[in-house]
């Protein structure tokens, strides 16, 4: 009997060898949105077309390979827990990390401030954060920090520089927190990509899926109000039927979202830290993964053709919609498309500590030169341009074209 499709769950496990024969899945249940829809696996068959004498006679079909994906929302819900102390990446942390090529914490603890410049923090501790990652100064409505990120430029002798410029200096002992950061890969030999397994679990049939591999994300519009997600696709080489204990036992993450409301949205030009900040009305991310899917021989199952796959580049592309000016020669937004000079914006979406969610594009090629428009019933320009490599090429960090912070 066919039972409700609102019964379902989601366990993974990474994979040692890709697409290998094994059943557990007990690294984390995914605290996934929606339903669990397995629709998007297949296993197609082929018409043989052979010659037969008759007008409708027909010959066996032949059994094709298998194929498909299945889609996972995860809302992006900030760390969960304290990131004052000691912090380590959570369970959906260290997913996306796979996604995206790397995951790594700010700092293995956070520290306090209590005095410097609003650009140059002096900390209790003598370092720790790692140049290029995304903290939190304060908290919100304190003055200085406000909660609001900022980037690590260095952190030595007690010292914490930041590339962006915070709205006053810390004072007393204001908490300088750390987080999980997010990252794309940027070396042009850090092209290996960890395959992971996936029991998709419903109240009747059950899919045991092998040799997974993110092939898309799709960000929730960041704007206003919204409760910021993410869908990420995933790619199956080979799946089969299972018949594990439903519910699942396997724990999993219950953080709780916050809407955008309260955060920040900085831009200003590669290398300047003043802080400018813009009042985006819109806030969009595409972000093309690139990834290739390697299809030949050596598969675990006779029905499987991907036995690998590798990062190619990625395409991530940012807008925003901003108020018009007052009459001007030189109005802001579009100005920046007929200038020359690339740009660094960092978007915090919330100012509440254990469910604050950053981004931080390092280097922004504008695109386009916006023209005013209609945006409702108000003057309106648009921003747009690309994310690429980051100008510091000390690490993998430092040149990542998009961090995601959660804190």
């Amino acid at each position: 009997m066919g039972q409700s499709i609102k019964r379902g769950a989601i366990t993974y496990e990474i994979e040692s060898a890709w697409g290998e024969n094994i059943g557990t899945t007990a690294t984390l249940r995914l605290p996934v949105v929606g339903t669990v829809n397995t629709s998007g696996l297949r296993h197609p068959k082929i018409d043989p077309d052979r010659t037969t004498q008759r007008r409708n006679e027909l010959t066996p079909w032949i059994l094709g390979t298998m194929e498909g994906t299945f889609t996972t929302r995860l809302y992006l819900t900030g760390h969960g827990s304290s990131v004052q102390g000691a912090v380590s990446a959570t369970g959906t942390e260290t997913l996306l990390g796979y996604v995206f090529g790397n995951s790594a914490v700010s700092s293995s603890a956070g520290t306090t401030a209590s005095g410097g410049t609003a650009t140059a923090f002096t900390t209790a501790a003598a370092n720790g954060f790692v140049a290029g990652a995304i903290g939190v100064l304060g908290i919100a409505n304190d003055g200085r920090g406000n909660g609001q990120p900022f980037v690590v430029a260095s952190h030595a002798a007690n010292s914490l520089t930041s590339l962006v410029t915070m709205d006053a200096a810390p004072s007393g002992t204001d908490l300088v927190r750390s987080g999980t950061m997010v990252y794309n890969s940027e070396s042009p030999t850090a092209t290996t990509i960890q395959s992971l397994r996936f029991l998709l679990q419903t109240a009747n049939l059950q899919y045991l899926c092998h040799g997974c591999v993110a092939t898309g994300v799709a960000f929730s519009p960041f704007k206003a109000k919204q409760v910021p997600y993410i869908d990420v696709t995933w790619a199956v080489s080979w799946w089969e039927y299972k018949t594990s204990t439903f519910p699942s036992a396997t724990a999993t993450e219950t953080f709780m979202p916050a809407p955008i409301a309260g955060g920040s949205v900085f831009m200003n030009t590669v290398g300047t830290t003043t802080r400018v900040k813009y009042a985006a009305r819109d806030f969009t991310v595409d972000y093309k993964l690139g990834v290739e899917l390697l299809e030949g021989p050596g598969g675990v199952s006779p029905y499987q053709t991907i036995t690998g796959a590798v990062r190619t580049p990625d395409e991530i592309s940012v807008s925003f919609v901003g108020d018009a000016d007052a009459a001007t020669l030189t109005p802001v937004l579009p100005g920046l498309g007929t200038g020359t000079n690339q740009q660094h914006i960092l978007y915090g979406f919330s100012p509440t500590e254990q469910k604050q969610v950053s981004f931080y594009w390092p280097n922004v090629h504008t695109n386009d030169v916006g023209t005013q428009m209609q945006d409702g019933n108000i003057n309106r320009l648009k921003y747009a341009g690309r994310a690429g490599t980051g100008t510091t090429t000390t690490s993998e960090l430092t040149m990542s074209a998009q961090r995601m912070y959660f804190g």
